[in-house]
Protein backbone atom coordinates (compact mmCIF):
# COMPACT_ATOMS: atom_id res chain seq x y z
CA UNK A 1 0.00 0.00 0.00
CA UNK A 2 1.26 3.47 -0.86
CA UNK A 3 2.30 5.78 1.93
CA UNK A 4 -0.52 8.30 1.29
CA UNK A 5 -3.45 5.86 1.56
CA UNK A 6 -1.76 4.16 4.52
CA UNK A 7 -1.55 7.46 6.37
CA UNK A 8 -5.17 8.21 5.52
CA UNK A 9 -6.26 4.85 6.95
CA UNK A 10 -4.20 5.49 10.09
CA UNK A 11 -5.87 8.88 10.53
CA UNK A 12 -9.34 7.40 10.01
CA UNK A 13 -8.61 4.66 12.53
CA UNK A 14 -7.36 7.21 15.07
CA UNK A 15 -10.49 9.31 14.58
CA UNK A 16 -12.67 6.25 15.05
CA UNK A 17 -10.83 5.39 18.28
CA UNK A 18 -11.31 8.95 19.56
CA UNK A 19 -15.00 8.81 18.67
CA UNK A 20 -15.37 5.46 20.43
CA UNK A 21 -13.56 6.73 23.53
CA UNK A 22 -15.81 9.78 23.52
CA UNK A 23 -18.87 7.54 23.32
CA UNK A 24 -17.59 5.55 26.30
CA UNK A 25 -17.34 8.75 28.33
CA UNK A 26 -20.60 10.25 27.12
CA UNK A 27 -23.02 10.99 29.92
CA UNK A 28 -20.54 10.30 32.71
CA UNK A 29 -21.09 12.06 36.04
CA UNK A 30 -17.85 13.96 36.58
CA UNK A 31 -18.84 15.42 39.95
CA UNK A 32 -17.61 12.42 41.96
CA UNK A 33 -14.23 12.38 40.22
CA UNK A 34 -13.82 16.13 40.63
CA UNK A 35 -14.68 15.74 44.31
CA UNK A 36 -11.82 13.26 44.71
CA UNK A 37 -9.24 15.55 43.11
CA UNK A 38 -7.79 17.07 46.25
CA UNK A 39 -4.88 16.57 48.62
CA UNK A 40 -3.60 13.04 49.10
CA UNK A 41 -6.37 11.53 46.98
CA UNK A 42 -4.79 13.00 43.87
CA UNK A 43 -1.61 11.03 44.54
CA UNK A 44 -3.64 7.88 45.16
CA UNK A 45 -5.56 8.34 41.89
CA UNK A 46 -2.34 8.89 39.97
CA UNK A 47 -0.92 5.69 41.50
CA UNK A 48 -4.13 3.90 40.46
CA UNK A 49 -3.65 5.04 36.86
CA UNK A 50 -0.02 3.88 36.89
CA UNK A 51 -0.93 0.46 38.29
CA UNK A 52 -3.63 0.11 35.63
CA UNK A 53 -1.03 0.96 32.99
CA UNK A 54 1.23 -1.76 34.44
CA UNK A 55 -1.66 -4.20 34.16
CA UNK A 56 -2.11 -3.29 30.52
CA UNK A 57 1.58 -3.90 29.86
CA UNK A 58 1.24 -7.35 31.45
CA UNK A 59 -1.66 -7.97 29.07
CA UNK A 60 0.60 -6.90 26.21
CA UNK A 61 3.21 -9.43 27.25
CA UNK A 62 0.54 -12.13 27.54
CA UNK A 63 -0.65 -11.48 23.99
CA UNK A 64 2.89 -11.55 22.61
CA UNK A 65 3.54 -14.90 24.31
CA UNK A 66 0.32 -16.27 22.81
CA UNK A 67 1.45 -15.03 19.39
CA UNK A 68 4.76 -16.81 19.91
CA UNK A 69 2.99 -20.04 20.88
CA UNK A 70 0.42 -20.07 18.06
CA UNK A 71 2.13 -18.21 15.23
CA UNK A 72 5.68 -16.81 15.29
CA UNK A 73 7.80 -14.98 17.84
CA UNK A 74 8.27 -11.34 16.89
CA UNK A 75 10.58 -8.58 18.18
CA UNK A 76 9.26 -6.66 21.17
CA UNK A 77 8.74 -3.44 19.18
CA UNK A 78 6.79 -5.24 16.45
CA UNK A 79 4.66 -7.12 18.96
CA UNK A 80 3.98 -3.97 20.97
CA UNK A 81 2.78 -2.12 17.88
CA UNK A 82 0.60 -5.03 16.78
CA UNK A 83 -0.97 -5.41 20.21
CA UNK A 84 -1.84 -1.77 20.81
CA UNK A 85 -3.27 -1.22 17.34
CA UNK A 86 -5.53 -4.21 17.93
CA UNK A 87 -6.25 -3.08 21.48
CA UNK A 88 -7.40 0.36 20.39
CA UNK A 89 -9.77 -1.33 17.97
CA UNK A 90 -12.03 -2.17 20.92
CA UNK A 91 -13.17 1.45 20.94
CA UNK A 92 -14.51 1.08 17.39
CA UNK A 93 -17.98 -0.52 17.21
CA UNK A 94 -17.77 -4.07 15.90
CA UNK A 95 -14.20 -4.52 17.16
CA UNK A 96 -13.09 -6.21 13.94
CA UNK A 97 -10.98 -3.34 12.65
CA UNK A 98 -8.22 -3.84 15.17
CA UNK A 99 -8.08 -7.54 14.31
CA UNK A 100 -7.91 -6.74 10.59
CA UNK A 101 -4.99 -4.40 11.25
CA UNK A 102 -3.27 -7.06 13.38
CA UNK A 103 -3.66 -9.63 10.62
CA UNK A 104 -2.14 -7.21 8.13
CA UNK A 105 0.82 -6.48 10.39
CA UNK A 106 1.18 -10.16 11.23
CA UNK A 107 1.58 -11.02 7.57
CA UNK A 108 4.36 -8.46 7.34
CA UNK A 109 6.03 -10.15 10.33
CA UNK A 110 5.86 -13.60 8.72
CA UNK A 111 2.61 -14.98 10.16
CA UNK A 112 -0.31 -16.22 8.09
CA UNK A 113 -3.88 -14.96 8.34
CA UNK A 114 -4.91 -18.26 9.92
CA UNK A 115 -2.16 -17.97 12.55
CA UNK A 116 -3.18 -14.41 13.45
CA UNK A 117 -6.85 -15.38 13.67
CA UNK A 118 -5.86 -18.36 15.82
CA UNK A 119 -3.79 -16.10 18.08
CA UNK A 120 -6.78 -13.81 18.52
CA UNK A 121 -9.06 -16.70 19.42
CA UNK A 122 -6.66 -18.38 21.85
CA UNK A 123 -5.84 -15.05 23.50
CA UNK A 124 -9.57 -14.34 23.87
CA UNK A 125 -10.04 -17.69 25.63
CA UNK A 126 -7.14 -16.91 27.97
CA UNK A 127 -8.54 -13.46 28.74
CA UNK A 128 -12.03 -14.79 29.46
CA UNK A 129 -10.90 -17.78 31.55
CA UNK A 130 -8.39 -15.88 33.67
CA UNK A 131 -10.83 -12.99 34.03
CA UNK A 132 -13.50 -15.40 35.21
CA UNK A 133 -11.07 -17.00 37.65
CA UNK A 134 -10.01 -13.68 39.16
CA UNK A 135 -13.65 -12.59 39.14
CA UNK A 136 -14.48 -15.41 41.56
CA UNK A 137 -12.76 -13.35 44.25
CA UNK A 138 -15.98 -11.40 44.62
CA UNK A 139 -18.06 -14.53 45.31
CA UNK A 140 -17.69 -14.52 49.13
CA UNK A 141 -19.09 -10.98 49.25
CA UNK A 142 -22.03 -11.78 46.97
CA UNK A 143 -22.91 -15.25 48.23
CA UNK A 144 -23.74 -16.40 51.74
CA UNK A 145 -21.12 -18.75 53.18
CA UNK A 146 -19.16 -18.33 49.96
CA UNK A 147 -15.63 -18.30 51.36
CA UNK A 148 -14.92 -21.69 49.78
CA UNK A 149 -15.34 -20.05 46.37
CA UNK A 150 -11.88 -18.56 46.86
CA UNK A 151 -10.46 -22.01 46.20
CA UNK A 152 -11.98 -22.14 42.72
CA UNK A 153 -9.86 -19.45 41.04
CA UNK A 154 -6.70 -21.05 42.37
CA UNK A 155 -7.84 -24.47 41.17
CA UNK A 156 -8.85 -23.19 37.74
CA UNK A 157 -5.61 -21.30 37.19
CA UNK A 158 -3.58 -24.31 38.35
CA UNK A 159 -5.41 -26.56 35.88
CA UNK A 160 -4.87 -24.10 33.02
CA UNK A 161 -1.16 -23.79 33.82
CA UNK A 162 -0.75 -27.56 34.03
CA UNK A 163 -2.83 -28.31 30.93
CA UNK A 164 -2.53 -25.42 28.44
CA UNK A 165 -3.86 -27.78 25.79
CA UNK A 166 -7.30 -27.26 27.37
CA UNK A 167 -7.17 -23.64 26.21
CA UNK A 168 -6.44 -24.81 22.69
CA UNK A 169 -9.32 -27.29 22.90
CA UNK A 170 -11.74 -24.55 24.00
CA UNK A 171 -10.48 -22.28 21.23
CA UNK A 172 -11.09 -25.07 18.70
CA UNK A 173 -14.61 -25.52 20.09
CA UNK A 174 -15.29 -21.79 19.73
CA UNK A 175 -13.96 -21.89 16.17
CA UNK A 176 -16.21 -24.82 15.35
CA UNK A 177 -19.26 -23.00 16.73
CA UNK A 178 -18.34 -19.92 14.71
CA UNK A 179 -17.67 -22.13 11.66
CA UNK A 180 -14.08 -20.94 11.44
CA UNK A 181 -10.86 -22.90 10.94
CA UNK A 182 -9.40 -24.12 14.26
CA UNK A 183 -6.25 -22.43 15.56
CA UNK A 184 -2.92 -24.16 15.07
CA UNK A 185 -1.67 -26.44 17.84
CA UNK A 186 0.63 -24.42 20.13
CA UNK A 187 4.24 -25.02 19.19
CA UNK A 188 5.47 -23.49 22.45
CA UNK A 189 3.35 -24.71 25.39
CA UNK A 190 5.70 -22.99 27.82
CA UNK A 191 4.87 -19.62 26.25
CA UNK A 192 1.17 -20.38 26.64
CA UNK A 193 1.68 -21.09 30.35
CA UNK A 194 3.55 -17.82 30.77
CA UNK A 195 0.77 -16.06 28.89
CA UNK A 196 -1.73 -17.33 31.48
CA UNK A 197 0.44 -16.02 34.31
CA UNK A 198 0.86 -12.58 32.75
CA UNK A 199 -2.83 -12.25 31.94
CA UNK A 200 -3.79 -13.21 35.49
CA UNK A 201 -1.38 -10.60 36.83
CA UNK A 202 -2.88 -8.11 34.38
CA UNK A 203 -6.35 -8.65 35.85
CA UNK A 204 -5.14 -8.22 39.41
CA UNK A 205 -3.17 -5.05 38.70
CA UNK A 206 -5.93 -3.55 36.57
CA UNK A 207 -8.52 -4.12 39.29
CA UNK A 208 -6.49 -2.36 41.97
CA UNK A 209 -7.59 1.05 40.71
CA UNK A 210 -11.17 0.17 41.66
CA UNK A 211 -9.98 -0.71 45.15
CA UNK A 212 -8.27 2.70 45.44
CA UNK A 213 -11.47 4.44 44.36
CA UNK A 214 -13.60 2.42 46.78
CA UNK A 215 -11.30 3.17 49.73
CA UNK A 216 -11.26 6.88 48.87
CA UNK A 217 -15.06 6.81 48.89
CA UNK A 218 -15.17 5.26 52.36
CA UNK A 219 -14.97 1.47 51.93
CA UNK A 220 -13.05 -0.65 54.42
CA UNK A 221 -9.73 -1.55 52.72
CA UNK A 222 -9.61 -5.30 53.41
CA UNK A 223 -13.19 -6.28 52.41
CA UNK A 224 -13.02 -3.92 49.44
CA UNK A 225 -9.96 -5.59 47.88
CA UNK A 226 -11.56 -8.84 46.59
CA UNK A 227 -14.81 -7.04 45.76
CA UNK A 228 -12.97 -4.46 43.66
CA UNK A 229 -10.48 -6.74 41.89
CA UNK A 230 -12.94 -9.59 41.33
CA UNK A 231 -15.80 -7.29 40.42
CA UNK A 232 -13.69 -5.42 37.86
CA UNK A 233 -12.54 -8.66 36.23
CA UNK A 234 -16.07 -10.03 35.92
CA UNK A 235 -17.47 -6.72 34.71
CA UNK A 236 -14.75 -6.35 32.07
CA UNK A 237 -15.30 -9.91 30.84
CA UNK A 238 -19.01 -9.13 30.51
CA UNK A 239 -18.26 -5.93 28.64
CA UNK A 240 -15.89 -7.78 26.31
CA UNK A 241 -18.66 -10.14 25.26
CA UNK A 242 -20.94 -7.24 24.25
CA UNK A 243 -19.31 -6.40 20.94
CA UNK A 244 -21.65 -3.59 19.91
CA UNK A 245 -20.68 -1.34 22.85
CA UNK A 246 -17.36 0.52 22.50
CA UNK A 247 -15.16 -0.92 25.26
CA UNK A 248 -18.26 -2.37 26.91
CA UNK A 249 -19.53 1.12 27.76
CA UNK A 250 -22.46 0.93 30.15
CA UNK A 251 -22.29 -2.85 30.47
CA UNK A 252 -19.16 -2.85 32.59
CA UNK A 253 -20.52 -0.22 34.96
CA UNK A 254 -23.80 -2.12 35.26
CA UNK A 255 -21.94 -5.27 36.31
CA UNK A 256 -19.33 -3.59 38.52
CA UNK A 257 -21.74 -1.60 40.68
CA UNK A 258 -23.35 -4.63 42.42
CA UNK A 259 -19.92 -5.96 43.43
CA UNK A 260 -18.96 -2.58 44.89
CA UNK A 261 -22.36 -2.32 46.60
CA UNK A 262 -21.18 -5.05 48.98
CA UNK A 263 -18.73 -2.57 50.52
CA UNK A 264 -20.31 0.79 49.62
CA UNK A 265 -23.82 2.27 49.63
CA UNK A 266 -25.50 1.71 46.26
CA UNK A 267 -25.33 5.35 45.02
CA UNK A 268 -21.64 5.50 45.96
CA UNK A 269 -20.98 2.13 44.29
CA UNK A 270 -22.50 3.44 41.04
CA UNK A 271 -20.37 6.57 41.29
CA UNK A 272 -17.25 4.45 41.89
CA UNK A 273 -18.00 2.40 38.77
CA UNK A 274 -18.26 5.60 36.72
CA UNK A 275 -14.97 6.93 38.10
CA UNK A 276 -13.40 3.58 37.25
CA UNK A 277 -14.40 4.08 33.61
CA UNK A 278 -12.67 7.47 33.49
CA UNK A 279 -9.44 6.31 35.16
CA UNK A 280 -9.26 3.15 33.06
CA UNK A 281 -9.75 5.07 29.84
CA UNK A 282 -7.10 7.59 30.85
CA UNK A 283 -4.61 4.81 31.61
CA UNK A 284 -5.37 2.89 28.42
CA UNK A 285 -5.16 5.83 26.04
CA UNK A 286 -2.04 7.23 27.69
CA UNK A 287 -0.26 3.87 27.72
CA UNK A 288 -1.28 3.06 24.15
CA UNK A 289 -0.15 6.45 22.89
CA UNK A 290 3.15 6.28 24.75
CA UNK A 291 3.87 2.73 23.56
CA UNK A 292 3.04 3.42 19.91
CA UNK A 293 4.92 6.71 20.03
CA UNK A 294 8.02 5.05 21.49
CA UNK A 295 7.93 2.32 18.83
CA UNK A 296 7.54 4.87 16.03
CA UNK A 297 10.33 7.04 17.41
CA UNK A 298 12.69 4.08 17.74
CA UNK A 299 11.88 2.97 14.19
CA UNK A 300 12.56 6.47 12.93
CA UNK A 301 15.94 6.52 14.62
CA UNK A 302 17.00 3.11 13.30
CA UNK A 303 16.17 3.87 9.64
CA UNK A 304 19.25 5.24 7.81
CA UNK A 305 18.98 8.93 6.94
CA UNK A 306 19.15 8.46 3.13
CA UNK A 307 16.33 5.91 3.30
CA UNK A 308 14.22 8.29 5.40
CA UNK A 309 14.70 10.99 2.80
CA UNK A 310 13.69 8.69 -0.05
CA UNK A 311 10.64 7.52 1.92
CA UNK A 312 9.61 11.07 2.71
CA UNK A 313 9.98 12.02 -0.94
Amino acid sequence: MRRGPRRALAVLFALAVVAGAGAALHGQDWSVLLGLLHGGSLVALLAAVLVTAAGLLCGTRSWMLTLSAIAVPVPARTGTRMFFVGFLGKFVPGRVWGLIAQIRMGEQAGATKAQMAGTYLVNLVIVLLTGGAVGMLVAPALLADGAWWLLLPLALLAVLAARPDLIHALACLAARIARRPPPATPGRPRDLRRSIVYQTLSWVLSGLHVWVIAVLLGAEPLPALPAAVGGFALATVGGTLVVFAPDGAGVRELLLAPALATVLPWPTAVAAALVSRVLTLLAELTTSGAALGAVALHGRRTVPAPLRKRTAA
